[in-house]
């Protein structure tokens, strides 16, 4: 009968730390440097400048101009999320609202070539936006 228990624990043990293991080894396979981030995750107002510098190839002046906005946007959305006495939906507009306000600070920083750029980034994201939210959705049933 101990060595039954012996074994079961030793097993418990084994199977635990294997998952502690598992744990770690995946959150190190998420590095910062890599650009990859768990779903739902949000980016930094640093790891958003730092991508629309690589992608725009910005200028020192341009980063130091963006940032700030970068920086408000973050500030509002976080505190939009907060509060609780809004409906999905009304959060939903004031969300859309204030990155359509931060994207047009944004694009009057930036020379024709990089708003094309821009234009086409926000796009893909829109994109995607309306496929996620298309398969939330689910069909009426009747």
């Amino acid at each position: 009968m101990s060595r039954h228990f012996i074994r079961i624990a030793v097993s418990a043990a084994l199977v635990f730390g294997l998952g502690l293991c598992g744990a770690r080894a995946n959150a190190q396979a998420i590095a910062p440097d890599t650009g990859h981030r768990p779903h739902g995750q949000r980016m930094s107002p640093d790891q958003q400048l730092e991508r629309l510098s690589r992608t725009l190839n910005l200028t020192d002046d341009q980063k130091s101009q963006i940032r700030p906005i970068l920086d408000d946007r973050h500030e509002k959305m976080r505190s939009l999320r907060t509060d609780e006495s809004l409906s999905r939906e009304d959060r939903m507009g004031r969300m859309r609202s204030i990155f359509e306000d931060s994207n047009n600070k944004i694009r009057a920083v930036l020379n024709e070539e990089q708003k094309q750029k821009f234009d086409q980034m926000q796009q893909r994201m829109r994109d995607r936006m309306q496929r996620h939210e298309g398969s939330d959705k689910k069909p009426d049933s009747q």
